[in-house]
């Protein structure tokens, strides 16, 4: 008989350690593994499940309520002081939606227009609400910073967002000027107000703050609803024809948009640098000149009938690549030393 390898005192242990890391790891990562899944359903299963993009107000109702829980645990009145000094916010801002946009399109030249298009509509969408934060105050940044970038640009994607798209889409969209702007007031400005109104009344304020994780998951359920439609429609088209999406072009949109964000970071970290910015602002304005929100994101891409498929790239390669620059980030800093 072969030799027994002996036992070791830690090898019992070793199995449930095992199951714990597996349960962790999906806990981290349960949202992902369901963004791929939601994708690959409706898909497989868009000319079945079609009807349901066909419900009237179905997709604005899910956006109102998602952006609402969003903004109701977001508490703009901390963006005092940053009030006060706004070099940093207006620095990030003018990165996001102002010279992303331009660097996606420069990007897209090399794609089918349906994926060049999602990848313009993903760059000139507004900074997403609660995770910049949340990935700043992470990494050691100034969080306020990254609260007010929201603000600024949330408040005037209103605008700015339409510019963008009319001038770099031109008349291949869908949507006109007037009627986007109108949308996205509703679907963007009005939920801030109202949550940040709400605030003012205490009880609310307490529970947004002791169920921001709760709220946090139902708006990523609500996320994976409308990826659920965009994938639906997404996948009709193929099925009639309208579009052709080929794996070369989807890999190409994933390199695409990598670079995109991380050009975006690097300007906003290079540039605070330049301009003298303290470290904990300078994280601020990197993640905030890069970070974009999904949900708007999902809801312009269908409006405009180009591929959602940018846009969830997009938000999928910034919670990796920002993860690996918080983890290095938060480590300690080495003491500079004095010059001789």
């Amino acid at each position: 008989m072969p030799p027994t390898r002996p036992k070791v005192a830690g090898d019992r242990d070793s199995a449930p350690l095992n199951e714990l890391l597996k349960v962790a790891f999906l806990a981290r990562n349960w949202f992902m593994s369901l963004l791929v899944a939601t994708v690959a359903f409706g898909l497989l299963l868009s000319e079945s499940l079609l009807p349901l993009t066909e419900i009237p107000g179905l997709q604005t109702s899910i956006v109102l309520c998602v952006m609402l829980m969003m903004a109701l645990p977001v508490p703009l009145e901390l963006v005092k002081n940053a009030i006060l000094r706004p070099g940093p916010a207006i620095m990030a801002s003018a990165i996001n939606m102002g010279l992303l946009p331009l660097l996606a399109y420069a990007l897209s030249q090399i794609l089918p227009f349906e994926l060049a298009g999602g990848l313009v509509v993903a760059a000139t969408v507004p900074c997403t609400l609660a995770s910049a934060a949340v990935w700043t105050r992470k990494a050691g940044g100034d969080d306020t910073v990254a609260i007010f970038v929201t603000l600024i640009t949330n408040l005037s994607c209103a605008f700015i967002t339409p510019l963008w798209l009319v001038f770099l889409l031109g008349q291949e969209v869908q949507m006109k000027f007037g009627p986007m702007v109108a949308n996205l007031a509703l679907l963007v400005v009005l939920p801030i107000v109202i949550g940040q109104l709400l605030r003012f009344w205490n009880r609310i304020s307490t529970f947004a703050h002791q169920h921001r994780n709760s709220l946090s998951v139902a708006c990523q359920l609500g996320i994976l609803s409308m990826v659920l439609l965009g994938s639906i429609q997404m996948g009709h088209n193929m099925v009639t024809g309208v579009t052709s999406t080929p794996w070369t072009s989807v890999l190409l949109v994933v390199g695409l948009a990598s670079i995109a964000h991380l050009l975006a970071l690097g300007c906003g970290w290079y540039a605070s640098h330049i301009c003298g910015i303290q470290r904990p602002q300078q994280i601020a304005v990197a993640l905030g000149s890069s970070q974009k929100t999904l949900m708007i994101g999902l809801k312009l891409a269908i409006d405009c009938g180009v591929s959602i498929l940018p846009m969830i790239i997009y938000h999928v390669s910034q919670l990796l690549l920002d993860a690996i620059l918080v983890e290095r980030w938060r480590k300690p800093q080495p003491p500079i030393q004095p010059s001789e």
